[in-house]
C-alpha cells in the first residue's frame, strides 16, 4: 500500500465517520486503523484482536462511569 493509498483509506474512514457517527472519537478511529494496518498481513489474528479489544475497553472506560461497589 502506498502512502497515497493509505491516506485515501484513512481519509475515507474519517469522512464516513463524520457522516454516520460524528461523535466517534477521531483519535480512536486512527488508533484502530493503525492497529489493523500494522497487522494486516499477519496470519495470527489474535494479536490485532487483543490490541483492538484493549483499545476499545480503554476508550469505553473513559466514557462509562464506574459502577459503585
Amino acid at each position: 500500500m502506498t502512502a497515497n493509498e493509505e491516506d485515501l483509506a484513512l481519509q475515507t474512514l474519517l469522512s464516513v465517520r463524520l457522516e454516520l457517527v460524528p461523535d466517534l472519537d477521531e483519535t480512536l478511529l486512527r488508533q484502530c486503523y493503525a492497529i489493523q494496518r500494522k497487522h494486516q498481513f499477519n496470519a495470527d489474528r489474535s494479536q490485532p484482536s487483543a490490541a483492538m479489544e484493549r483499545l476499545i475497553d480503554e476508550a469505553a472506560s473513559k466514557v462509562t462511569p464506574e459502577a459503585p461497589e
